[in-house]
């Protein structure tokens, strides 16, 4: 019997971001580590996101939106999935 698999596509943008500041007069930027979120985010909607995160100063310079195809057993998938209630 052939085995069933099933797949789900996943957008998800890798942000490339840095805090800008300034010490003894001087400009700096600090990098900070890549974010992942889930979805095709914009520049400016990564930006805001980024900036609650990080606070003032946090600059986004690149977004990088990858659309991923992930394939797993039904049978695999039966034994970590919840079961969703259908509401009235």
């Amino acid at each position: 019997m052939a085995r069933l698999t099933m797949t789900k596509e996943v957008t998800q943008t890798e942000i490339v971001l840095a805090k800008m500041g300034r010490k003894d007069g001087k400009s700096y930027a600090e990098d900070l580590p890549n974010e992942i979120l889930i979805g095709n985010v914009s520049f400016g909607k990564a930006q805001e996101r980024m900036k609650e995160k990080y606070g003032e100063g946090t600059v986004v310079f690149e977004v990088h939106p990858q659309t991923i195809v992930y394939e797993m057993p039904v049978e695999d998938f039966i034994k970590v999935a919840t079961i969703r209630e259908v509401k009235e």
